[in-house]
């Protein structure tokens, strides 16, 4: 592997020649997400950035490389950036960690990809245990939480001192879109189409803005598919069992049922379709909400779950695989509302979205339903969010919230409306607004 290519800060203005930071000064968006803080990679660490495939994670930490050089003065040589990509056994692996120490020590290490060499943690405990890398900052970043999760723990007191070492790096949210489309006067209706994935906002402004052209919601999709199969393939999942699944994900849309109802139009089990949702909820594709049992404090485990694709554009993918319809824009609208729950909320995110925890649906024993329910015991906050995507709004539409939670948020396409208890506004207005007791960060 020859890391000076992978490493063209080390030669001098060889900086900005990276093809990831060249792509970032051509790009038509001024997106630089930071997961991580310069000071943090002072530290003697092990940290994990996750996400889904095609988000920006490489982006984000050549970004942050490039802060380190420019701004905080870190001679260049002090960074390494690998990957394990290319390599096939723990032996290749550790030999290659061996030699960047002995050649270039590097005080920040990044490996890409890690989770490509299965057992990829005994390597990175064995060279923090023997002290070949003991005196610098690692970051380790995948598209599993699964496989990441099961290293990170296996090397517990290794991983240094830093609050929070595990990130995760999500589509952007519509503020955030918002803002990289500021000139363009877009809405919501457009957020929900395009989402937030890097590359098809970028898309979206040079074809519709940059070149005046007409945008569809399939421009740059095979990315999706290439994104989809790829997790699947990992896991060594059948092909046509998958794009069975993905069907019955745009059928049911943003519903929510049992796994045995969402299997029972398939051609496997409940068991079996429960791999291939829980493979899309490690690679931080898809949430699976499970229903909340407020009598109990804990999951109701009969009750129906809610399937919640991490990006509303995703619920276009049965109608590109032609497996099944697209979403309505009311379930895209759901998918939003519930990403973005995730995202303040679920303390726990790092370990994926096949179950969260603090993110719930709910559905009462007399068959009343709210469709997302924020739960903290910490704080014994229990918090409904309800999606009506329509704006014409009766007391009744209310009254759910209300008598089972004493207050809530309905979420509208525009429509603001307040109560006693409850309020309703816009969905643009959701994204803004803080929920009781919230600490918001800037």
């Amino acid at each position: 592997m020859d890391l000076t290519k992978l490493n063209p800060w080390w030669n001098e203005n060889g900086l900005w020649q990276d093809p990831d930071l060249v792509r970032v000064k051509e790009s038509l968006l001024d997106y630089r997400p930071r997961p991580f803080e310069p000071h943090e990679c002072s530290q003697n660490a092990v940290l994990t950035l996750r996400g889904p495939r095609r988000v920006g994670k490489t982006v984000s930490l050549k970004l942050l490389v490039a802060e380190l050089i420019e701004r905080q003065g870190w001679n260049p040589k002090q960074v390494t950036w690998t990957a394990f990509d290319t390599l096939r056994t723990l032996d290749q692996a550790e030999s290659h960690l061996v030699a960047i120490e002995d050649q270039y020590k590097p005080k920040l290490l990044l490996i890409d990809e890690v989770t490509s060499v299965i057992g990829w943690q005994r390597v990175i405990k064995k060279l923090r245990d023997d002290g070949t890398l003991a005196g610098a900052c690692v970051i380790l970043t995948g598209s599993s939480a699964h496989d990441l999760k099961a290293g990170a723990e296996r090397m517990a007191g290794r991983r240094g001192d830093i609050p929070n070492p595990d990130r995760v790096l999500l589509p952007m949210s519509f503020p955030e879109f918002r803002r990289q489309t500021a000139r363009h006067n877009v809405e919501c209706s457009d957020y929900l189409k395009v989402g937030g994935f890097p590359f098809r906002v970028e898309g979206f402004l040079r074809k519709r803005v940059g070149y005046g052209e007409p945008w569809s919601e399939f421009d740059g999709f095979q990315i999706f598919d290439d994104v989809l199969f790829y997790e699947f393939a990992r896991r060594k999942l059948d092909r046509s069992i998958a794009l069975e699944v993905m069907g019955r994900l745009s059928a049911v849309g943003a519903g929510a049922l049992s796994y045995e109802a969402f299997a029972k139009p398939l051609s496997v089990a409940k068991d079996t379709a429960r791999k291939y949702l829980d493979a899309l909820g490690d690679a931080f594709l898809l949430a699976t909400i499970s229903s909340y049992d407020t009598a109990r404090a804990r999951v109701a485990p009969k009750k129906g779950r809610k399937f919640v694709w991490i990006d509303s554009a995703l619920g276009y993918s049965g109608q590109w695989l032609r497996s099944g319809p697209a979403v309505s824009e009311a379930s895209m609208a759901e998918f939003a509302v519930g990403t973005e729950l995730l995202r303040r909320f679920e303390a726990r995110i790092w370990e994926g979205l096949s179950a969260p925890r603090n993110v719930f649906t709910w559905k009462s024993s007399g068959g009343n339903e709210v469709d997302f329910l924020v739960v903290d015991r910490s704080q014994k906050l229990l918090f409904p969010v309800e999606v009506k995507w329509r704006n014409q709004l009766s007391d009744w539409d209310f009254q759910v919230i209300e008598r089972a939670f004493g207050r809530g948020w309905i979420v509208t396409p525009r429509t603001g409306r307040k109560r006693p208890k409850a309020e309703a506004m816009g969905l643009s207005e959701f994204f803004e607004r803080s929920l009781p007791g919230e600490r918001r960060s800037t």
